[in-house]
């Protein structure tokens, strides 16, 4: 990292113009990484200063700007991320709402910061398992959006590395692609049903913006407010509630529900997940109907001659309501861990090395860093860092309730941690 370029007088103007530009709040206490970024446009560019590079981004127009967004952007991605999610999809909502159309036979979905296009093509291939051969009945709207160029372009290959397959075995893998060398591109069933445009979400705050996507059956963005302010994602999440249909579905990421969203959208659980629903359209439980008391006429009783009735016992205080156990973390370590993620999917380990460790730097606690960080060392025959990372996971896991959902982990829960830990490691002393 250039530590000239953050004390040059332009960086400020450079750095604003980019958070304005995109929404990335997130690299407002970023400068070290978003130097890094603009470094290497500049030296595609041949910008000699700062202050020239900062002069071509004023224009809005730029083509740079495509460029400057992309390097930004982190697009880690990998096929039926959030499992629960996924499976809530396919056993409930999607069965649901087919259910709802057979009529008219018609879906638009829409996956928000679609990045690469794992998450997209994974709702076309549950779609596919569930229509059958049927499928070719319907019209499927299925448009994945993101601000990046590159990511798009990667998204309408569908060709991916074994890191975006990573949670899906041999047999599976098979199933859905066609594999060449160390390469897999979804087969042609699949890869034909989801559309990939750009779009930039802060622009659905824009109160002059159009309206422009809507009526959506189910909407997913996952893992893409963190970048946002709060008082942006807030917006953003009621934005998004507004342009679902009647009975319209919004998913977000583990990390980014927050009290807040309630005064923009109503929440739901289905199937056992948190989702999100346009405001004012959740049905309201119907009161039950009290039941008719035939009164009959009280006996006469000589109130001078009756002692006072005793004071019934007060009622028992209502049990608190509990829920299962979940485990948050700040949004800045779980960007860094999501950076880590992106890095080690285009192969760049230096990358990746740094920001599991800017991630753990912020946030000891978490988990999952310290477990695919773990995982990463060990592949790459650095043992003894490799597994002092799973053990510092398994202090973590060791010390919650073993049905504690860690978060980032895909519905991995601590104690399903701390039992593939010790297959990994043997027991922890």
């Amino acid at each position: 990292m250039d530590r000239g370029m953050i004390a040059d007088d332009a960086f400020a103007e450079v750095k604003a113009l980019v958070i304005a530009r995109t929404g990335h709040h997130y690299y407002v206490d970023k400068d070290s990484q978003l130097a890094d970024r603009i470094a290497q446009r500049m030296a595609a560019t041949g910008d000699a200063t700062l202050a020239d590079y900062g002069a071509r981004l004023r224009d809005p127009t730029d083509p740079e700007w495509r460029r400057l967004e992309s390097a930004v952007t982190i697009n880690e991605t990998f096929f039926f991320r959030f499992a629960e999610q996924f499976a809530a999809l396919r056993t409930t909502i999607l069965p649901a709402m087919i259910d709802r159309h057979r009529d008219d036979k018609r879906l638009r979905i829409w996956s928000v910061g679609c990045s690469t296009g794992a998450e997209a093509h994974s709702v076309a291939v549950v779609l596919d398992d569930l229509l059958g051969e049927a499928i070719a009945d319907w019209r499927i709207a299925l448009t994945g959006t993101d601000i990046d160029e590159a990511a798009l372009d990667a998204a309408r290959r569908a060709e991916y590395s074994s890191w975006a397959l990573r949670t899906m075995g041999e047999t599976e893998r098979a199933r859905l692609f066609d594999r060449t060398g160390d390469r897999y591109r979804l087969k042609d069933r699949y890869r034909g049903i989801a559309r990939f445009e750009r779009h930039n979400l802060l622009s659905m705050i824009d109160a002059a913006a159009p309206l422009g996507f809507s009526d959506y059956d189910l909407i997913l963005c996952r893992n893409v407010l963190i970048y946002f302010r709060q008082e942006d994602a807030t917006a953003i999440v009621g934005a998004l509630a507004r342009r679902l249909a009647t009975d319209g579905v919004l998913l977000l990421g583990h990390a980014e529900p927050n009290p807040g969203f309630d005064a923009v959208a109503d929440s739901e659980l289905i199937a056992g997940i948190l989702t999100y629903r346009t405001l004012g359209t959740r049905p309201k439980p119907v009161p039950p109907t009290p039941p008719v008391i035939e009164t009959v006429p009280a006996p006469h009783v000589d109130k001078s001659r009756s002692a006072p009735l005793p004071r019934p016992p007060a009622p028992p205080p209502p049990t608190p309501k509990t829920e299962a156990p979940l485990v948050v973390r700040t949004p800045d370590a779980v960007a860094h861990y999501f950076a880590a993620l992106d890095a080690l999917a285009a192969d760049d380990k230096e990358r990746a090395e740094r920001a599991f460790r800017d991630a753990l730097y912020l946030d000891r606690s978490f988990a999952m860093a310290h477990y695919q960080f773990g995982h990463y060392l060990l592949a790459q025959g650095r043992a003894p860092d490799g597994r002092r990372s799973l053990t510092n996971a398994l202090r973590v896991a060791s010390a919650l309730a073993p049905d504690t959902e860690l978060a980032e982990g895909e519905g991995m829960t601590a104690g399903a941690m701390a039992t593939a830990i010790r297959h990994t490691i043997g027991p922890h002393r």
